[in-house]
């Protein structure tokens, strides 16, 4: 079993700050917040007869401490000035944890930190509250999937020749022309994908199906032309060449219904003309509750 526990901040201007037993160890209950979570339930009761009824259920933003204490005394100085100057509570950051061997991450901003001052010549103890909108873990894959992409193929053996009659090569590879994928999300709960739309040439009407449900974009697309729809924003964003592009969407379109639920979803894209000459990408993270 990895016992190995590693802490990593990235800021929001990319500078890190890493805590992983080298400067900085983190103590045997220096997780506070990593293995839980709170659902929030409201229930009516019922008129008549005991009991009641479930009418909602949520959980809440998520704050999650990170307790460390330095390991060498004598750098005590220059450890302190570098996580002072560190954690700062202008910036927003992404917090990766790697526990007994696997890695998930979030983000938000700091809510507490601390570093009391003390004994120079002791080890210091710090304390990091990171508060999280998004209460969820995600997976550190991002699963980026091309629905248009080359599906691999092999062959043995090789045959090649330039004499005329004989064989001229094996397939390596052939284009999804069926323009959909099968997608697995084995988290906890539904979650939600980001599309980047890319044109070879000229596209009309490109459109994301997922399962039953479709975001359809008004719009003659020209070659280099590229469209993101991203669901994971609340509410969900629509740009075309880094431009806000969500006023041209089909008023028909399902955006409360593109999630990805528990199980397997199938995606698919298509439009009105020139769907051969679209390349779509599907990145999603998968949404634990705890690690």
């Amino acid at each position: 079993m990895d016992t190995k526990v590693c802490i990593r901040f990235v800021r929001s201007d990319e500078r890190e700050f890493l805590i992983d037993g080298t400067d900085w160890k983190i103590p045997s209950k220096g997780l506070d917040g990593f293995g839980s979570y709170e659902n929030d339930i409201t229930t009516v009761d019922n008129a008549v007869g005991d009991g009641g009824i479930i009418v909602s259920d949520r959980i809440a933003p998520k704050d999650r401490t990170v307790t460390a204490i330095s390991r060498n005394p004598y750098l005590n100085d220059a450890l302190r000035k570098s996580a002072i100057s560190f954690f700062n509570p202008k910036f927003d950051y992404k917090m990766y944890i790697t526990y007994m061997g696997i890695t998930r991450w979030v983000e938000g901003k700091i809510y507490k930190f601390s570093i009391p001052s003390q004994n120079v010549n002791r080890a210091m103890e710090m304390s990091i509250t990171l508060l999280s909108p998004n209460p969820f873990f995600k997976s550190y894959d991002n699963f980026g999937k091309n629905i248009a992409s080359v599906v691999g193929m092999c062959g043995f053996p090789y045959l090649c020749s330039i004499t005329s009659g004989t064989p001229k090569g094996i397939t390596g590879g052939k284009f999804n022309f069926a323009k959909k994928v099968l997608l697995d999300n084995d988290g906890d709960v539904e979650t939600y994908c980001k599309a980047v739309i890319s044109a070879n040439g000229d596209v009309v009407n490109p459109k994301i199906i997922i399962n039953d449900n479709y975001v359809r974009v008004l719009d003659n697309m020209k070659a280099n032309d590229v469209i993101i729809i991203d669901f994971t924003q609340n509410p969900p964003t629509v740009k075309k060449n880094g431009v806000n592009f969500i006023g041209h969407c089909d008023r028909t379109s399902a955006f409360d219904d593109m999630e990805l639920p528990v199980g397997s979803s199938e995606i698919s894209f298509d439009a009105d003309t020139g769907s051969n000459l679209m390349n779509v990408s599907i990145y999603y993270n998968k949404l634990y509750g705890a690690i």
